[in-house]
């Protein structure tokens, strides 16, 4: 029998810092557990086009994601927010599909293996 995930099941994303300091796992499990409010607010300020909050929000998770140990989101959110201060929004779904993603792996990674 193989020990593969079966595709439904979502990557795991496990924070750096938690390799760093175990210790802070309730700060992580908070950020996590936070990041469905982000993406909803996200979400919503796309459908919008609302781009001041769109800036404000792209920003706040790029620095909060690095400093909490996930540089994918925070890399994410950097381009998001690069191309929302330009006004691009021809990916922005896309971006919030790959956010998505990536936050179910956030989840995925706090729970054990």
């Amino acid at each position: 029998m193989s020990s593969s995930p079966s595709p439904a099941q979502p990557a795991r994303l496990v924070s750096n810092l938690l390799a760093e300091e175990p210790d802070l796992r309730d700060l992580v499990e908070n950020f996590v557990n936070g990041l469905d409010d982000r993406l909803s607010r996200l979400r919503s300020a796309c459908e919008k086009l609302d781009w001041q909050q769109l800036v404000l929000l792209t920003h706040q998770l790029k620095g909060a994601a690095g400093s909490y140990g996930y540089p994918q989101l925070s890399e994410l959110a950097a381009t998001m927010e690069q191309a929302v201060r330009a006004r691009t929004a021809d990916q922005l779904s896309d971006w919030l599909r790959q956010l998505e993603q990536l936050v179910a792996a956030a989840h995925a990674g706090l729970q054990p293996e």
